[in-house]
């Protein structure tokens, strides 16, 4: 906290230090609590240096595509070092590997970097993409993807196991620290992520966790191959508002029906089930009429996840069980 005696400004002051709109800083503020000012006794808001730091970081975030409320939730050092990730993937620099244009580019880089059994080339194409194209862009393009292709390749015989272990731990830890969780409150609703009994791919729920928390969703992430009655559990104990589950093989369509009916019986009422993956494809057909939405891709579950946080919590059941399902074929692995 600041002393009583440092320096304050106006909201005036600080909308033109910032390049920001007064409406601007009062909806970050509210919605997103990207910063706290003071009230003088007239109601007045007042900004400390910090706060105007920050909020030129977070409107240099946001004019490279990052949606305000993922980075109101980063701390100003997270900030700083976001934005010289920024920087870097705008002019490069020396030692790191040049930064393609192109996603599909990317993905061809880290399977390289991934096959000489390169991590530390791998993380800065990694964070340096990431700080180009946001988060959505990011995983539904590159993450995603590259995924898919380490899976691939592994099956194939071309990639060693070594390797492939390799590149999923880091792809991992990048995906977990891109979007820090917001904490539980009124305003952020609960999101729990997780995949079922006998799905050991645990990329998938991961990703799925890093988009709710850049929706700006308190996100309970319980990891792979879960009983279906845990991860109802959870989103009872917890109130949750959506449960995401994601489906890689393909060779247990069945069971995972049978599992994903009784996760939508057991888990919260007014909860909705979003379904994911390249082994959710044909699901929906199995299933029959239910409630369960499933998603194609990172973008339309950042969509949902939205949508399903902007109306009452009693609709959420109730809307899910009349719309059209769609059949997946999704981005996480």
């Amino acid at each position: 906290m600041p002393n009583d005696e440092s320096p304050r400004y106006p909201i005036g002051v600080v909308a033109e230090r910032t390049g920001l709109t007064a409406d601007v800083i009062r909806v970050w503020e509210r919605r997103y609590r990207a910063v706290e000012p003071t009230r003088t006794l007239g109601g007045q808001r007042t900004y400390t240096l910090g706060d105007i730091d920050r909020l030129v970081l977070l409107r240099r975030a946001t004019m490279s595509g990052h949606g305000i409320s993922h980075i109101a939730t980063i701390d100003t050092p997270g900030l700083e070092e976001l934005i010289r990730d920024i920087e870097s993937a705008d002019r490069g620099f020396p030692g790191a590997p040049d930064l393609v244009d192109e996603p599909r580019a990317a993905v061809e880089q880290a399977m390289s970097f991934t096959e000489t059994l390169d991590p530390a080339s791998l993380e800065v194409l990694l964070r340096r993409t990431f700080a180009r194209y946001g988060i959505v862009t990011f995983l539904d393009s590159i993450v995603g993807p590259f995924m898919r292709a380490i899976g691939d390749a592994w099956h194939a015989g071309s990639l060693s196991m070594s390797q492939e272990h390799v590149a999923t731990a880091l792809v991992q830890r990048v995906v977990s620290q891109t979007a820090p969780i917001p904490a539980a409150s009124e305003g952020n609703p609960t999101f729990v992520a997780a995949t079922l009994e006998g799905e050991r791919h645990a990329a998938g729920a991961l990703m799925a966790a890093a988009i709710a928390a850049s929706a700006g969703w308190h996100v309970i992430h319980l990891g792979a191959d879960l009983p279906a009655g845990e991860i109802a559990g959870a989103a009872l104990q917890t109130q949750a508002r959506a449960v995401g589950v994601s489906i890689v093989r393909e060779e247990k369509k069945k069971k995972f029906a049978a599992r994903l009916r009784e996760l939508e019986k057991s888990m919260p009422r007014d909860a909705t089930l979003l379904v994911g993956g390249a082994g959710a494809r044909g699901l929906s057909d199995s299933l029959g009429q239910t409630g369960i939405v499933f998603v194609e891709s990172m973008s339309q579950l950042h969509h949902e996840l939205t949508r399903i946080r902007a109306r009452s919590p009693g609709a959420d059941r109730s809307r899910a069980a009349g719309r059209t399902l769609v059949r997946p074929r999704m981005t996480a692995g």
